[in-house]
């Protein structure tokens, strides 16, 4: 039902109307214990290129033009209005198959349109981004009174950053997201989802420490038999270019669960708990 497409620096953005903005939680993330996902926008333009959201059957556009679309619902806020009594105290993901904190969030604002539309209703939210236009909605994020900001750290490199994640926010902004949320009270986890190459183990895995995170979770890179759904052909070589493999993995969860108590996987995508 699109009703508008045009090229907007490159990527191609849609304007579409959505019937529902809650749909009930399947996969990983109803095994987490979710029972809702909350997707305002179809797509992501951050285009990583280890992405399972690519091979999922909500993307029906060719996987090598992930990253190159958006298809944005410009009806979000007006369903989350009508539909967010049913998800009252229920727990809520956000977002599975895209990042609520696109660039195109700074002029769509449907993600805090949705957040003003279910504050009411005090949803189990988890809010999952690699964005650090988080932080401009800290003041509702502050009264939610079961919230989660899943900030999205896989590797201590910059470097190795941009060659998975090409059009992503680089790591420092995301770590001082982190440092201005935990300043303001709001829970954080940090998920080093999937791991990527790791230049320094044991350094980011102390400053990981530091942040003194909800929740953190390890993810090995995975592939079509493992979690989630697949990850790119193009993310996998430069995976074995940087000679990163199992053995690696294994030895920074090994530093990092010296210091504290970390998740792997499936395990680590849960609800907050109810206070």
């Amino acid at each position: 039902m699109t009703a508008l497409s045009f090229p907007r620096g490159g990527i191609i953005l849609d304007l579409i109307e959505a019937k529902s903005i809650f749909t009930p939680a399947s996969g990983f993330i109803a095994r987490g214990g979710f029972d809702w996902t909350c997707n305002p926008y179809l797509g992501c333009t951050f285009g990583c290129l280890y992405c399972y959201a690519a091979y999922l059957p909500q993307n029906r556009r060719p996987v090598s033009e992930w990253g190159k679309w958006l298809s944005v619902k410009s009806n979000a806020v007006e369903l989350a209005r009508k539909q967010a009594n049913k998800v009252a105290g229920e727990a809520v993901y956000m977002s599975s198959v895209t990042d609520p904190y696109l660039p195109a969030e700074r002029s769509q604002m449907l993600t805090r349109g949705i957040l003003e539309a279910m504050l009411p209703h005090q949803p189990q939210l988890v809010i999952q981004t690699r964005g650090p236009l988080v932080i401009r909605d800290i003041d509702l994020l502050q009264q939610f009174d079961h919230l989660r900001v899943n900030l999205s750290i896989p590797s201590d490199s910059e470097d190795v950053r941009k060659r998975f994640e090409p059009k992503a926010p680089p790591l420092d902004q995301r770590w001082l997201a982190i440092e201005k949320l935990r300043a303001a009270g709001v829970p954080v986890g940090i998920c080093v989802t999937p791991t990527l190459p790791i230049m320094d183990a044991i350094a980011f895995a102390n400053r990981i420490s530091q942040a003194n995170a909800a929740v953190v979770v390890t993810q090995d890179f995975h592939a079509a038999q493992g979690f989630g759904a697949d990850t790119g052909h193009e993310a996998l070589a430069i995976r074995d270019e940087l000679r990163w493999g199992r053995a690696e993995y294994q030895h920074f969860v090994k530093v990092l669960s010296s210091k504290m108590h970390i998740y792997e996987g499936e395990a680590g995508f849960f609800p907050p708990p109810k206070k």
